[in-house]
């Protein structure tokens, strides 16, 4: 153990300092260290270089990780010597505690940053140019790449730089329409997405969709607590099964009418929607959802889009009246949730007969 006394501390210039300490990750500094504006805060004897479970405002230790001295600000823990640059979210070192932060330190473009929301550090994907203020959360068959600026590095489920990728759960992938549930009868598949220390209040999605054979949009499938009735599809909801239908943020309804009634709900949905007047559940959504289907009197094409395509993609068969896949759609929940989010395929009918398929797509979520 390695005792540092305050009269060690040598002033380099006016804000930075310099300490000679051991090695090793265990040290003990006595005193108080007084700033210029006067301020001051006592250090605890005995802080050590591993995270403790508690720490307390005030407590300083040694990251011999990032080789650096850190004090623990009562949120987070912040660099306190060994970098005069200020954070900026470039590295984790730099990390920022806030969206607004990227932006007072001077970040314009959408790219990875690092940020520390709840005490942790992450990279995360930030489009501060394209869609301000959020956090890519979600993201599939490369939709980041397609839908967001500067973001090609993120292909596939990838949603940093550093191996974090989006759980795609217990779906499967055909190599050519996307992921979908590969199950038979009625039934439903889905992935958890972990917000990463996030509070959200604002959801913001978008989807390019596939569906096969499907006459029946909405015909009373029911999901992780939501028991009003979604048949064929894609949810983004949130993991809180014990609100019940209340967990419910979108519905991208899905449907190659034939004139049975059961195509598109008939409340109205958020714009825009190609819509086939039906009997069928649905209202507790509200307008949160749109619905593609083909106009006609049956079916005869095996797929339908909801997007126009990117060059390589599948023709999807007969387009539908609207294309709303390739709409943004942004949801006010009207406070903070910390729940992971649920991307649920699902279907009322067997996949082999009908389903849906995500060829790309991507969640984003913002705080208040």
């Amino acid at each position: 153990m390695s005792t540092i006394r305050v009269d060690e501390l040598r002033a380099l210039s006016d804000n930075d300092f310099s300490i000679n300490v051991s090695p090793n990750d265990n040290f003990e500094i006595q005193g108080t260290i007084e700033f210029d504006s006067g301020a001051s805060f006592s250090v605890p004897v005995g802080t050590s270089a591993e995270r403790p479970a508690a720490p307390t405002g005030g407590m300083l230790r040694y990251n011999s990780t990032l080789e650096r001295l850190e004090f623990y600000d009562g949120t987070v823990w912040q660099n306190f010597i060994g970098s005069s640059a200020a954070p900026n979210g470039s590295t984790e070192a730099l990390a920022v505690t806030s969206v607004q932060a990227l932006y007072d330190a001077g970040q314009v473009t959408d790219g990875l940053y690092w940020i520390n929301f709840d005490g942790t550090a992450r990279q995360y994907f930030v489009p501060l140019n394209s869609h301000p203020y959020y956090i890519l959360v979600g993201n599939w068959g490369g939709g980041a790449d397609k839908f967001l600026q500067n973001a090609s590095s993120l292909s596939g489920n990838q949603l940093n730089g550093v191996g974090d990728n989006t759980p795609t759960g217990n779906w499967t992938n055909n190599g050519t329409y996307g992921y979908y549930r590969n199950t038979g009868g009625s039934d439903f598949k889905y992935a958890t997405m972990d917000v990463r220390g996030i509070q959200y209040r604002y959801v913001k999605m978008k989807f390019n969709l596939y569906n096969y054979h499907s006459n029946d949009g909405v015909n009373g499938r029911n999901f992780l607590g939501i028991t009003s009735g979604v048949g064929d599809g894609m949810t983004i909801m949130r993991d809180n099964s014990a609100v019940g239908d209340a967990q419910h943020i979108f519905t991208y309804y899905s449907a190659i009418s034939n004139n049975d009634g059961n195509g598109c709900p008939s409340a109205t949905p958020t714009f825009p929607s190609h819509v086939r007047v039906g009997t069928n559940p649905g209202g507790f959504m509200g307008s949160r959802f749109c619905c593609f289907s083909r106009e006609g009197s049956s079916y005869g094409a095996e797929y339908v889009r909801n997007f126009t395509p990117y060059a390589g993609d599948s023709s999807g068969g007969t387009v539908p009246n609207a294309f709303t896949g390739d709409a943004w759609y942004e949801i006010d929940l009207g406070i903070n949730y910390p729940q992971n989010l649920h991307c649920v395929i699902h279907s009322d009918q067997d996949s082999g007969n009908e389903d849906t398929y995500i060829k790309r797509g991507v969640v984003l979520v913002r705080p208040a």
